[in-house]
């Protein structure tokens, strides 16, 4: 069958060569950013108003995977294997996004008569935020990994900007109107190229049962997903522990996204071998991933000891240095977790983001009895990731049986 509009032309190209090596390349530069952005308000603004800008920004990341309904994902499934042109779905995208906009609109209203501006800010962006997202997926179709990988990219390198123009000139910590203005502009410029790419829209028969149904499969283990770092920070600042402490404990998990990330980019790689066994499971770990985990963990110990002669530097490298154990954690549950995906575990993988969410909000406000918030944090997320490993680990023994 001759590819149509929406296929790409080449997809051996797209998955193996050089064009996906470059959107990696993207994404990794839209991942450093975003730690590049704690690092320099951390550096130039203080601990506290990393707290600050931490959680902020938590609750927008989270506000957008759960307003977005998984819907991303069902659009792929729409144009990839439905074969679905993206000119067809943009009267669609138009009355969802508008839809969205006059509900937000409403409910921040509601919010700032409460004086509750951050949480406002998040309503607002949401109709842009999810754009963004829905935006992606038409363009990773339309345009390839490049771009996608290029727009994936665009909301951390503005926040990145931001920032940097923040403490340049000084500005007050208004984190909050800085993520509304970047998830504005990202979402503006991909909505239009995902526009423009697909051409003038047209009439086409699709199913909204079949994208709804898709959809809400992942979407709530998004959500929850998203939900980690925002109800982390959020249970830290219930606690009384903001100012320095919360921005301690926003740096670590900065830094905890990064490995969870990495975990990202090996998962669809990982995914396409283990989707052709009959019975998927790993063998042995590469020596190469265990060497990069020994490193990882003598890192942790190093910082830690440099923390403990050169108090000064203790701030920002302890928090960062107690997370690294659990990073490493993170990447052998989610290689777990992609097995299980593997052999179409999706309620099992639905019921772990729950009982994740659950468990480390719950040892993080337990453990902030005894320690500071950077080390309860950390302390946490390492049980709550070598349970779900050694969780993943078990099932698959049980079905390899």
């Amino acid at each position: 069958m001759r590819p149509g509009p929406s296929t790409p032309a080449a997809p051996r190209n797209e998955i193996f060569g050089s064009p996906t090596a470059l959107s990696v390349a993207w994404q990794v530069l839209g991942s450093s950013a975003t730690l590049g952005s704690a690092m320099w308000v951390s550096w130039r603004m203080g601990l506290p108003a990393q707290g600050e800008f931490g959680f902020a920004k938590s609750w927008f990341d989270a506000g957008a995977a759960m307003a977005a309904l998984g819907l991303p994902q069902g659009l792929l499934h729409l144009q990839y294997r439905l074969k679905v042109p993206t000119s067809a779905l943009l009267q669609w995208l138009a009355r969802t996004l508008l839809g969205l906009a006059v509900a937000a609109v409403i409910a921040a209203g509601a919010m700032l008569i409460l004086q509750n501006r951050i949480v406002a800010a998040v309503l607002v962006s949401l109709p842009f935020a999810v754009g963004h997202l829905l935006a992606r997926s038409m363009l990773l179709v339309q345009r390839g990994v490049v771009v996608f990988g290029i727009i994936t990219a665009l909301p951390s390198v503005l926040v990145l900007a931001g920032v940097v123009a923040y403490g340049m000139l000084g500005h007050a910590t208004d984190f909050d109107v800085l993520l509304l203005v970047a998830a504005a502009l990202s979402g503006s410029v991909s909505v239009g190229m995902a526009w423009h790419s697909a051409g003038r829209p047209r009439p086409d028969p699709w199913s909204r049962q079949e994208l709804w149904q898709i959809s809400l499969q992942s979407w709530l283990q998004g959500a929850l997903g998203a939900l980690l770092v925002a109800g982390l920070l959020s249970t830290v600042k219930w606690a009384g522990r903001g100012g320095s402490e919360l921005g301690a404990a926003s740096l670590g998990l900065h830094l905890y996204q990064l490995f969870a990330v990495a975990a990202g980019y090996m998962a669809p790689l990982l995914f396409d071998r283990l989707a052709k066994q009959d019975r998927p499971a790993l063998g042995n770990w590469p020596p190469l991933a265990v060497r990069a985990a020994v490193v990882m963990l003598l890192l942790a110990l190093a910082g830690i000891a440099v923390s403990v002669v050169e108090p000064a530097w203790s701030a920002w490298l302890l928090p960062m240095s107690l997370m690294l154990p659990a990073g490493v954690a993170a990447i052998a549950a989610r290689i777990g977790g992609t097995v299980l995906l593997a052999r179409s575990a999706y309620t099992e993988l639905s019921f772990q983001a729950a009982w994740r969410l659950a468990l480390a909000m719950a040892l993080t406000a337990i453990a902030l009895q005894w320690l500071a918030a950077a080390a309860a944090v950390a302390l946490a997320m390492l049980v709550v990731e070598l349970v779900t490993w050694w969780r993943a680990a078990a099932l698959g023994r049980v079905a390899a049986a």
